[in-house]
């Protein structure tokens, strides 16, 4: 799971004390119906997960908005008639889920975990992965060249021949099939835009977990008295933490999604003009060839080759992130995306681990340079790779950077501001 599923699963968990909380969420399985509910009951949780696999989507307005998953939300609202709804995100359901919240006048509250409200891809990069300031239809196009060219059945051929073919075959194809099929006009990318204008108007309060996605939102024309900087929290209860194990090497680890926003492959080209011995970097992350990036994992593979100081750890159950974190002296952010408010860099406060990370978006509000860790240019290989030289020859700062560690919100105190925020909107609704 990435960290804004931790973070929802987390917060409902802790919500559950005095309190019933259903979850609805998308399923993927393409040996289910679509469309179809799937019910369970996960640690306490009642559950709801609608299967969506995209394999019947027509046109690319079927990807954000279809009647028929809004309809099953909104049987699923009248079953359980919730008093406040809280959105986590929208990607891979429909827009159309905050109008069946608001025909039936329930408040809704909606977490900025990204910059999806105004950027489908969430990241605010081009596809050159410089940054976008998300204002540019045209740079909304030339992102969404493979959407906006959606015909009847062509991503279910599409996930077909993802299994089958190689990648570089599966490249060329996809070349072919977005010459043939680019849209003459615009008209789908401003359907879309009208589309998330019209589910924010619909939002009573957004929370923004970081000041710097705040600002961004504000500049954006949302109504400031609707976004409310409310920070994360995290569970600690079982965290697992073993005492750092002592080694002969400075140890550094990236943990996350390995995809070329999070900026792998700028440590691993850092790291590798390190020439030191005494260094170690571990990568933990499923290795995966997602839609749109489906031959990294062999450039991934390829850019870690003859160097035996990088060890790849693989896919990992996050229960045990205390124990990853306590095998390493620090650990690396190197996103080129300006995050949020990453929820690994608190995993890695609360093991007392300092950070290495770019300066960019939310992370600078987090990681306070040369005090609790240490910022680098984003996608900068050289001042990264100069920054874990320092730490080769000033090791002894880690120990000072761990005296600053700040302390980390508990997930119980965040679960009472958030039970605070329902209260206070269910009273102005009934006022």
């Amino acid at each position: 799971m990435a960290g804004t599923e931790i973070y929802s699963y987390q917060l409902s968990q802790e919500l559950l004390n005095g309190n019933k909380v259903f979850v609805f969420f998308r399923a993927n399985d393409p040996t289910k119906d679509e469309y179809s509910l799937i019910y369970n009951n996960y640690e306490g949780l009642e559950t709801c997960a609608i299967n969506h696999t995209f394999r019947l989507c027509r046109t690319f307005k079927d990807t954000y908005k279809h009647e028929t998953i809004d309809r099953e939300f909104g049987q699923y609202l009248d079953r359980i008639k919730p008093d406040v709804v809280h959105i986590h995100h929208l990607l891979f359901l429909s827009h159309g889920l905050v109008n069946e919240v608001k025909k039936r006048k329930i408040p809704l509250v909606y977490t900025l975990h990204d910059y999806w409200l105004r950027c489908y891809r969430g990241q605010l990069l081009k596809k050159d992965f410089s940054i976008c300031s998300g204002h540019s239809t045209r740079d909304c196009a030339d992102c969404l060249e493979y959407l906006l060219c959606i015909r009847k059945y062509s991503l279910a051929v599409y996930a077909e021949l993802r299994k089958r073919l190689p990648s570089f075959l599966l490249e060329l194809l996809k070349k072919i099939y977005l010459r043939l099929a680019r849209p003459k006009s615009s008209i789908g990318l401003e359907e879309f835009k009208e589309s998330i204008e019209d589910v924010s108007s619909k939002v009573d309060l957004f929370l923004a977990p970081s000041h710097f996605i705040e600002k961004k939102f504000i500049s954006w024309g949302f109504p400031a008295n609707k976004i409310l900087y409310c920070p994360n929290g995290i569970d600690d209860k079982d965290f697992f933490i073993l005492k750092k194990n002592k080694s002969g090497v400075l140890r550094f680890g990236f943990v996350g999604t390995l995809l070329p926003m999070k900026g792998i492959h700028v440590l691993i080209s850092a790291f590798k003009e390190v020439k030191y011995r005494n260094i170690e970097l571990f990568i933990y992350g499923r290795l995966f060839p997602y839609a749109g990036f489906e031959s990294f994992p062999q450039f991934f593979k390829k850019m870690i080759r003859k160097d035996s100081r990088i060890k790849f750890m693989g896919e990992f159950d996050n229960k045990a992130i205390g124990k990853i974190l306590g095998d390493i002296d620090m650990l690396v952010v190197p996103s080129i995306w300006p995050e949020n408010s990453p929820l690994i860099i608190q995993e890695a406060f609360l093991s007392k681990t300092p950070v290495l990370a770019s300066r960019i978006g939310g992370i600078p509000e987090l990681v306070d340079d040369g005090v609790n860790g240490l910022l680098f240019t984003p996608g900068d290989i050289n001042d990264l790779k100069e920054k874990i030289e320092h730490i080769l020859s000033h090791p002894d700062k880690l120990e000072r950077f761990k005296e600053h560690i700040p302390a980390v919100k508990s997930i119980e105190d965040h679960a009472k501001e958030i039970e605070a925020l329902y209260s206070d909107l269910l009273k102005r609704k009934s006022g």
